[in-house]
């Protein structure tokens, strides 16, 4: 194996760096500032820093703590584990205002420049030179304060040169042609804030729908990981030609190619459909060997790395959820994106694209690719890694669960030990910037291959390879993981919408099966708590996968019990979303208002000719002969539920049992396309019904 540096030229790198000048005296504690970030920046770019820093000032008199080259946290170390969580912490949980879009038109230059100091001496480099384009950004565009700008643009270009510069690299080769970069072990701060779910819904306003909030809450909570050795992550994904050469020597057929194909979204119908002609070498787009490969499994990845292991006599694998989180931060503690916290731009990474409903910045944005991109074709993060946030989602080790960062150890996160589904991580070319984030966490059946997913590999170190290190660790973090399922209380607000996500996953991926299971588990344990609230919800997600399986009969029974359960506790626009699925469903839309009677109930509640009535005391989908017997049946009772359609608008109302006064006529509806009985579909894999871990 030839291990080589990577001396690659840096990216928009200005010609010469520009002095600092400090041409007052009263200024001279400033420049200390930012002599201050300019020599810990060397020193994290592992150049000597002897002459540089060995001193702040004359005037202080404080020397600077020189520390490792790489990424490291002040003031901690593994005698003493919680300061150094507590720094992480405090790190990850305040993120640039500029970023964050607050404030950055009062935070003058100098401060600036003062907070990326202390963002380089925590070793957040990806932070801190965003925080220097973006002055740059403001001074040459003319939108920053001109006196500051001409006091201190040359200090930041400078800094920002330095930082521009790419650190020392081992990157390794192998005999089909893959570079790996060397991954020092480290700590870093995984999942998310909690704000984060407010800035995706405020951001994101114009494609946020009810639900979205909890749809990402799986990246909660915000937890500190520390990796204790050094690895090897591939720099790019696996390669269309290098997975050739593993096909081309095994005979390989992947899951794709053994079923019923790749899923591609079919905007025609409107989720995500197989399609036969879709495998790893054929796809919508005019494929090339130095594309990221696409339409493989989580098997067809594993069955990769135990050839390529076999090949190279050495141990690749799928790196697991933490590794790759770290990788994509590029040794940030924490960053929203591999560049750091600002929505992307054109050139920073490959994904969906051209959406007018993105933010109102994004709307122009032009990656330059409709589809998959070249590997490489973006700038690297911190690491030297690729497309570590774009062009396609990418297959790790681990099981998906929804709960597990809640009992995940600390030190080298394995993932759940069991579970129905493989986690996959990364943006793609087709998905909107909410799922670029390193953070975000995607899951699909093992056997399951898409258009829009890949993968990469990671190598481990071998104790033979120059330079091996290990992170010094205290004592021992692992925990317990909790008690059985079994003996858990009953869900919560924010378990069922959990339990509603991963159901809602499997459905899209036409796991049905799985999907039915994981919700009637949940009914029943609802049902035993009596929760009112999320009874009807969980019958009503039910009915409509009962319906998407073609059992009509289960899903209106499922529905009618869901619309009464609605209205006893009040929602009205549940049970109004209900009503719309049980018209869809019933044979007979209901009867056709033609005559109201002068003086009769119809004429007090304003009800007029071609209204229809869907709905009479709770039952739907009668013809004129059982809705006149209804209206016998019910005709003594107090109160009954009265839905109206007009318009493509539903109305419900409470009025007194007896006759309504409207002379009504069957409605007929034409036969609404079926799907096939499942005896005649094709028959499905057989997959595996174990739930992931529950917290």
């Amino acid at each position: 194996m030839k291990i080589v540096k990577d001396t690659s030229p840096a990216p928009l790198k200005p010609s010469r760096p520009h002095p600092f000048r400090a041409n007052d005296e009263s200024l001279i504690s400033d420049i200390n500032t930012i002599i201050m970030a300019y020599c810990v920046s060397i020193m994290i770019l592992g150049i000597s820093i002897d002459a540089c820093c060995a001193e702040r000032t004359a005037e202080n008199g404080q020397a600077l703590e020189a520390g490792p080259a790489g990424y490291s946290l002040p003031h901690a170390s593994a005698a003493n584990p919680s300061l150094r969580q507590s720094n992480i912490v405090k790190l990850a949980a305040a993120p640039t205002e500029e970023a964050e879009g607050v404030g950055s038109q009062t935070i003058s230059i100098l401060e600036k420049i003062r907070r990326s100091g202390e963002m380089i001496v925590s070793g957040d480099l990806a932070r801190a030179k965003e925080m220097m384009q973006g002055i740059l950004r403001e001074c040459e565009s003319g939108a920053g304060d001109a006196r500051e700008c001409s006091k201190w643009l040359e200090s930041v270009r400078g800094l920002n040169s330095v930082l521009d510069k790419p650190p020392n690299r081992t990157i390794v080769s192998n005999s089909i042609g893959m570079s790996l970069a060397r991954i020092p072990a480290g700590e870093f701060m995984m999942g998310s804030l909690k704000r984060e779910m407010d800035w995706l819904r405020v951001t994101f306003k114009k494609i946020w729908r009810e639900g979205h909030k909890q749809w990402f809450q799986d990246e909660l909570p915000l937890h500190p990981v520390r990796i204790t050795k050094p690895f090897y992550m591939g720099v790019t994904e696996v390669t269309v030609g290098q997975f050739r050469q593993f096909v081309k020597e095994t005979g390989h057929k992947t899951d794709a190619e053994k079923g019923d194909g790749g899923m591609i979204f079919s905007k025609t119908e409107g989720r995500w459909v197989p399609r036969k002609q879709m495998k790893w070498d054929s796809t919508p787009w005019k494929i090339a060997d130095n594309q990221p490969v696409v339409f493989v499994s989580w098997n067809d990845a594993q069955a990769f790395c135990r050839w390529l292991s076999r090949k190279e006599k050495r141990s690749y694998r799928l790196p697991t959820e933490a590794e790759w989180e770290m990788c994509c931060r590029g040794g940030s503690v924490w960053v929203r994106y591999p560049w750091g916290d600002r929505l992307p731009g054109a050139t920073d990474l490959n994904f969906g694209d051209g959406n007018p409903k993105l933010p109102e910045s994004l709307t122009t944005v032009d990656d330059g690719y409709e589809y998959v991109a070249p590997v490489g074709s973006y700038p690297p993060n911190g690491f030297g890694l690729y497309d570590m946030d774009g062009n396609v989602m990418e297959w790790v080790a681990d099981y998906y669960s929804r709960n597990y960062f809640d009992e995940s150890p600390v030190e080298n996160p394995p993932g759940p030990g069991s579970g129905t589904s493989r986690l996959n991580k990364g943006g793609n070319w087709y998905a909107s910037p909410t799922d670029c984030r390193c953070a975000f966490r995607g899951f699909s059946g093992p056997e399951m291959s898409f258009w829009n997913l890949g993968f990469r590999v990671v190598m481990d170190e071998d104790r033979d390879d120059a330079g091996s290190e290990t992170a010094t660790t205290g004592p021992s973090d692992q925990t317990r993981r909790k008690s059985s399922a079994a003996s858990l209380p009953p869900p919560s607000d924010e378990e069922g919408m959990r339990l509603f996500r991963e159901a809602m996953f499997m459905a899209q991926q036409q796991q049905w099966d799985s999907a039915i299971d994981t919700l009637e588990s949940a009914l029943k344990l609802y049902e035993k708590r009596e929760d009112k609230k999320w009874v009807p919800r969980v019958r009503a997600t039910l009915a409509g996968i009962y319906a998407e399986r073609n059992r009509i009969y289960k899903s209106k029974e499922l529905y009618t019990e869901s619309l009464a359960e609605f209205r006893k506790i009040g929602d009205t626009a549940s049970a109004r979303v209900i009503l719309a699925r049980l018209h869809e469903l019933e044979a007979s839309p209901g009867v056709k208002v033609v005559q109201v009677k002068k003086g009769g109930l119809a004429e007090k509640i304003k009800m007029a000719p071609d209204d229809i009535i869907i709905e009479y005391a709770g039952e739907t989908g009668f013809r004129v002969s059982s809705f006149q017997k209804l209206v016998e049946d019910y005709s003594r009772a107090e109160k009954v539920t009265l839905s109206l359609l007009h318009d493509n608008e539903i109305t419900t109302l409470v009025v007194p049992g007896g006759p309504l006064g409207v002379a009504v006529e069957d409605i007929k509806r034409p036969p609404r396309p079926r799907r096939p009985p499942e005896e005649e579909r094709p028959p499905q894999r057989a997959r595996p019904r174990s739930r992931p871990a529950r917290r």
